[in-house]
């Protein structure tokens, strides 16, 4: 849980009562976990993607059938145009056959309407309990002096020789050190060791096949012949989850 921090939350879905309803449901949650939300709603994909240009967001929940830009278009729009991937989206429709066209978008979660309590609640503690995981900082030494970076904005770990590359989506940096040892002060549920030289944030793994991961900045990385078989069966556990967290 991420007490004490304000989380933004937008709302979008061209039903009136419908965005009524979440929004006390999200309030009521908030107030029984002492967590601050701020809560923005929108009745149209236009307007929330102007929003989405200048403000920080949070969690997403977003209707599917809204005025404008659907919302397929809107989660292409962030995944895509904003080469967001921090938002946790949840997907709202009435109608289930959408689910497979979400996949690209990356979704955290999909709700089919009408909303209930319980699933509302459900899919904020695991929001919040890997909110509070990716908010922890990866801390190393170069040169006498310690940096930190946080590690949701780290794409994977390279050793190389030595030295350990960290790559993220517009630069990297790098140290002397253990692949083990970094591996020891990650969050154990966002990184996942996949090689000898690569611990990988599966939130950014965009394709994979049995050999390899395809990272979202185009980076292609080996999966050890050792490693194959359990490296997919966790990947199945966190499809099947739906929370990109591994148990």
């Amino acid at each position: 849980m991420i007490k004490g921090k304000r989380m933004n939350i937008i709302i979008c879905d061209d039903e009136k009562s419908t965005c009524g309803e979440l929004e006390r449901m999200l309030m009521e949650y908030a107030r029984k976990n002492g967590i601050c939300f701020n809560i923005e709603v929108f009745f149209t994909g236009d307007s929330l993607a102007d929003y989405l240009d200048k403000e920080v967001v949070d969690v997403l929940f977003l209707d599917i059938e809204i005025p404008g830009l659907d919302g397929i278009m809107v989660g292409d729009y962030i995944r895509r145009k904003l080469e967001n991937e921090s938002i946790f989206i949840v997907y709202i429709s009435s109608k289930e056959q959408y689910a497979l066209q979400l996949f690209q978008n990356r979704p955290f979660d999909f709700l089919i309407k009408p909303l209930e309590k319980t699933r509302i609640f459900n899919v904020m503690d695991n929001i919040c309990r890997i909110a509070g995981k990716t908010s922890r900082d990866f801390e190393y030494q170069n040169k006498g002096t310690t940096f930190r970076i946080p590690c949701r904005e780290i794409l994977y770990f390279q050793s190389y020789g030595r030295k350990i590359n960290i790559v993220m989506r517009n630069e990297s940096r790098s140290f002397y050190g253990k692949l083990t040892d970094v591996e020891k002060n990650v969050p154990s549920g966002l990184f996942l060791n996949i090689h000898k030289s690569y611990l990988i944030n599966f939130n950014y793994v965009v394709e994979y096949t049995y050999e390899w991961v395809k990272i979202i900045n185009g980076d292609i990385l080996n999966i050890s012949k050792v490693n194959r078989s359990e490296i997919r069966r966790k990947i199945l556990e966190i499809e099947c989850d739906g929370h990109g967290e591994f148990k």
